[in-house]
């Protein structure tokens, strides 16, 4: 008799283990507050106040965290060639997320936003939109402007220097040997935003740096219009003007949180807050990307503009860099008016 209680009682010992461990399961997760989902967005740079609102938004609307990263277009996509990890991928142009639809890491390319190339220099500056090519042909020394193959400003500045070589031959080569290729060895730590390294460079920058003029995104220049009052902002003339198409990707191993952060960037909530940083509302539903035949001709095409200069940005790039490693701060803009 005893025996078979024995039998019975372990019987229902391991009948109720597993009632136990779901009962404990549950009181656990009671205890343990659920960590939210996390995305992480990969941005350009022009892009930091914009999208970092826009991310916060998102958090408070989808009860998830979203960790952003800022930094040249082309050094993000590398990053995400390389393996670093990230949802979404925001350029500020179509070729650095198209490269990774075509190498099959991303899915397809949609035109989000635009911006525009703009002059930024110092208010006493004669620099206008009716003299523009004039006055940087003869009596602008040093221009500001970025690493073309990392940078799409870089690239959208040479396209600048080409449109001026078609209306005047040797343009291109004389912009070229006028400009500094800015990158963060060059730059404070804390200088190095859209709108803080303008103001620098044109302001506070050692005079082996300083420069007379900016090519810079609109948006980039109201950043630095905030920081110094003391700059104006001018329009490129027709012939020379360059729109800037910003592309954005949702990665193949995204989770569900990133297509939906895809989303709201798209949504009118997130186009809202990109036209309150200065960038151009698309106006209608954005459209995907085409997906030409190669884009090998648009790295060529900057790569052979890059070259004239090699041996002058490498010289630059042997300056000794004071400040170390840099971190991009947060920092949050907003629109105010142009100076003239």
């Amino acid at each position: 008799m005893k025996k078979y209680l024995l039998v019975a009682s372990l019987t229902a010992c391991i009948f109720h283990i597993p009632l136990a461990k779901q009962t404990l399961a549950a009181t656990f997760k009671e205890i343990s507050p659920t960590k939210p989902d996390k995305v992480t967005l990969f941005g350009a740079g022009s892009l930091r106040g914009a999208l970092s609102e826009v991310a916060k938004n998102f958090e408070n609307v989808a009860g998830v965290t979203v960790e952003t990263s800022f930094a040249f277009s082309g050094l993000q996509r590398e990053r995400i060639e390389n393996g670093q990890k990230a949802d979404v991928f925001a350029s500020a142009d179509i070729s650095n997320p198209l490269t990774l639809y075509q190498k099959g890491l991303s899915g397809p390319v949609i035109n989000f936003t635009n911006n525009r190339l703009v002059a930024v220099t110092n208010s006493d500056s004669q620099l206008t939109t009716d003299n523009f090519l004039q006055q940087f042909l003869s009596n602008v020394d040093k221009i500001g402007t970025f690493p073309p193959l990392s940078d799409p400003l870089g690239a959208y500045t040479q396209d600048v220097y080409r449109k001026a070589d078609a209306i005047l031959p040797g343009s291109l080569q004389n912009l070229n040997e006028k400009s500094i290729f800015f990158t963060q060895e060059l730059v404070p730590p804390d200088k190095f935003t859209s709108g803080g390294l303008i103001a620098w460079g044109l302001q506070e920058a050692p005079l082996e740096l300083k420069v007379d003029a900016f090519i810079s995104y609109y948006t980039s220049a109201l950043a630095a219009l905030e920081i110094s009052p003391n700059l104006k902002v001018v329009e490129l003339p027709e012939n020379l003007a360059i729109k800037a198409d910003y592309g954005l990707t949702v990665l193949k191993d995204a989770g569900p949180k990133g297509q939906e952060l895809a989303d709201y960037i798209l949504s009118s909530d997130g186009q809202k807050v990109l036209v309150k940083y200065g960038f151009s509302p698309l106006g209608v539903t954005p459209k995907p990307v085409p997906e030409p035949s190669s884009v090998g001709g648009v790295f060529l095409a900057v790569g052979i503009a890059f070259a004239l200069n090699k041996k002058q940005a490498s010289a630059k790039k042997q300056l000794v860099n004071p400040f170390g490693e840099f971190k991009i701060q947060n920092s949050k803009f907003k629109i105010i008016s142009l100076h003239g």
